[in-house]
């Protein structure tokens, strides 16, 4: 029987399904070869039949093969081949009839076809504590608090090592723009919309460290409680820290004293404490307010970041926010 070698948005639905292992490291190898990849609906159908993680997969299923010959496209599976040879561990084992394409190449082969900000949202997912939702854009389905996946010098290490594979030039330009440690969707997207070059929508602001260790355990103390994040988007140069309060802190007074004590704390080490909220994102005005804000404590001119209402960054808005935010 065929093996099916998932890639693309196959690969990524494992990985948001939670079926390849956060240490994949441990169990990746290398193929002899990939003769037996599954390329057509011939050989899917009975696979999908055998294997459960196949199953859970939307279709058309994205499989990995070993030959350009072999691509094909049907209504079943799309195909997609490798441009170069890969000598080094690429691939984990699922189950019997499933392998999966390591989140390095996942990487890789999501820049060939998507543009900066969707292959860096991905990048900062697959190296952030969190996963979005298999079959679902809402953020409130996403997945917190998980174990490394990977991190921004695997990747960049994958591509250099792998400069023959198609596309990597772009993949490696777009990785400078990766950060580890993002904790949620929206801490990626605030990241993605601040940061990213004007000519791709963003206001080129310089890249804040997320979720960055910050002095309040010495400040704090025994008072220090385990577990509390402090420092959602991290500016050291200039001790400012934007922090992201979700929807659900205007309905629990608790958590909005916990967050008020949270910026009293990271105020007492000598950072400057901005907040933002939903309804601050939703409003461009008000956003452009928080970013205009920041230049100013960068010590950056606001006038070369472009502001104003271009059609790259409500291009931008529109990628990354919720469609109800954009009206």
């Amino acid at each position: 029987m065929k093996k099916f070698y998932a890639t693309g948005d196959s690969a990524l639905q494992l990985i948001r399904l939670g079926l390849l292992p956060r240490d994949y490291a441990s169990y990746a190898f290398v193929p002899s070869d990939i003769l037996d990849a599954a390329s057509c609906a011939r050989d899917i159908k009975p696979l999908a039949a055998s294997s459960d993680a196949i199953r859970r997969l939307s279709t058309p299923y994205t499989a990995l093969v070993p030959e350009h010959a072999q691509r094909r496209t049907s209504k079943l599976i799309t195909c997609k081949s490798l441009s170069a040879t890969i000598e080094e561990p690429y691939l984990v084992g699922i189950d019997e009839h499933c392998l999966c394409v390591i989140p390095e190449l996942l990487f890789a082969l999501y820049c060939q076809q998507h543009n900066m900000a969707s292959s860096v949202q991905l990048g900062l997912e697959l190296c952030g504590t969190y996963t979005r939702p298999a079959y679902s854009n809402r953020e409130c389905f996403a997945s917190y608090d998980l174990g490394k996946l990977t991190d921004v010098l695997s990747i960049r290490g994958f591509l250099s090592r792998n400069p023959g594979i198609y596309g990597m030039k772009r993949a490696t330009r777009f990785a400078r723009y990766l950060q580890d440690k993002s904790a949620s969707p929206m801490e990626t997207n605030l990241f993605l919309l601040l940061c990213l070059p004007v000519s791709e929508g963003g206001y080129g602001l310089p890249l804040p460290e997320l979720n960055a260790d910050l002095p309040i355990i010495q400040y704090l103390g025994s008072n220090h409680e385990p577990g509390v994040r402090y420092g959602d988007l991290v500016f050291k140069s200039a001790h400012v820290v934007l922090e992201y309060q979700s929807q659900e802190h205007h309905s629990e007074p608790n958590k909005i004293e916990a967050d008020e004590d949270r910026r009293d704390d990271i105020e007492a080490t000598g950072y400057t404490v901005m907040f933002i909220t939903p309804f601050r994102i939703k409003d461009f005005d008000r956003f452009e307010a928080v970013a205009q804000r920041l230049a100013y404590y960068l010590g950056i001119d606001f006038s070369r970041c472009e502001p104003g209402r271009t059609e790259k960054r409500l291009a931008l808005r529109r990628l990354l926010l919720p469609a109800t935010w954009n009206v």
